[in-house]
């Protein structure tokens, strides 16, 4: 991939500086640079073009530099779009500023070429990683088979949650609610009285319920308003993506995680998707994570909904029992809330200010 990234800067010199500083990264041996001096220029561009990363000056004659980043950010295919501030101001309030308009960086004057150029590497390595999700899941998955033949057990672990991140990364969603979702899989299978090697392996196939994300379209994933009838159908989707994907390996792991991304959206009365199973015929793997992923989502911050209170959310929990969810899976939660609620607290989100701060206009699927 040849990476495409935006300039906006009213200093003619600087069009010129740029490209020269970005020679040389790994990887990257050909970098596309796109150069505006003015906002409105860039954002008619932005309307039919799509870059890998934005570099934005703040001062601006007419719009400004937040200006044109939240402006960007309204497009439909720039929820993802990694975006850089720079600016002569060291202001704290104008970084926040910079940051709630949807910067995912920040750099004052005078930008000093090794930091730039980390920067730009670092958030254009994770973009590249983003442009073509699936084929870096078939090699993160490769990776586990290896290493399940090499019995590693930490790197194992390390490149299965690497692997799950790829959904997060994507969405909402936090590193943290994988771990959160893993650590009460694991305690739901273990009450359920499933063998240890059962439990481990829940443990670490469940944060891999959600990686067809990396198979749904950015304009879709990314949409910050209301989905219709047929965006949901192809949001859906994730669910065959993510068992497609992970089905066929030869790791028992894999295939652990290819049922919990099939079945965790299935619903115990028959009214979920993507098969509409009733009962026990969902798998048992996809009615312990339905019910972690669900309660976990409800009890966190996201950025277009508040954290519900414990009562609430454990009375909504309960009038799923038996139509959404599995209701002895259900019980066990229940009798086992405290445990849970030390586990959310070891394995806690940033505080609801950052985490709006931080992706103002992303949204995906519970």
């Amino acid at each position: 991939m040849n990476p495409i990234v935006l300039l906006l800067d009213d200093s003619r010199e600087n069009h010129e500086l740029l490209p020269r500083m970005l020679k040389g990264l790994p990887g990257m041996e050909t970098i596309q640079t796109v150069c505006f001096a003015s906002g409105g220029e860039a954002l008619s561009w932005c309307r039919e073009n799509e870059p890998d990363l934005c570099v934005v000056d703040y001062h601006m004659p007419g719009m400004d530099g937040i200006t044109f980043i939240t402006e960007a950010r309204k497009l439909s295919r720039f929820g993802g779009i990694p975006m850089i501030m720079i600016t002569g101001a060291a202001d704290l309030d104008l970084r926040q500023r910079a940051i709630m308009s949807g910067a995912n960086d920040y750099l004052t004057r005078p930008v000093d070429a090794n930091e730039l150029k980390m920067r730009v590497y670092s958030l254009l390595s994770l973009r590249v990683s983003l442009v073509n999700p699936l084929e870096r899941v078939e090699r993160l998955a490769h990776d586990v088979e290896l290493l399940e033949r090499q019995a590693l057990e930490r790197e194992h672990e390390q490149i299965i949650f690497k692997l799950s991140q790829l959904s997060t990364s994507r969405d909402e969603e936090t590193g943290n609610h994988m771990h959160r979702v893993a650590h009460i899989s694991r305690l739901i299978a273990q009450e359920l009285e499933h063998d240890d090697p059962f439990c481990d392996m829940i443990y670490l196939a469940a944060p891999m319920h959600d990686i067809g994300k990396v198979g749904i379209p950015d304009k879709i994933l990314l949409k910050p308003g209301k989905l219709t009838p047929e965006e949901w159908e192809v949001m859906k989707t994730h669910t065959t993506i993510g068992y497609d994907v992970l089905r066929d390996s030869s790791s028992p792991l894999l295939r652990m995680g290819a049922d919990i991304a099939h079945s965790h959206h299935e619903k115990f009365n028959g009214q979920g998707y993507p098969r509409g199973l009733v009962g026990e015929a969902i798998p048992v793997v996809g009615r312990i994570v339905a019910v972690a992923d669900e309660l976990d989502a409800l009890l966190s911050v996201r950025p277009y909904k508040q954290a519900w209170n414990l009562k609430d959310a454990l009375e909504q929990m309960r009038r799923g029992s038996g139509r959404h969810f599995d209701p002895a899976c259900i019980d066990i939660m229940l009798r086992h809330i405290d445990t849970i609620l030390d586990i959310q607290k070891k394995f806690a989100d940033v505080s609801e200010a950052v985490q709006s701060v931080v992706s103002p206009l992303r949204r995906g699927v519970a």
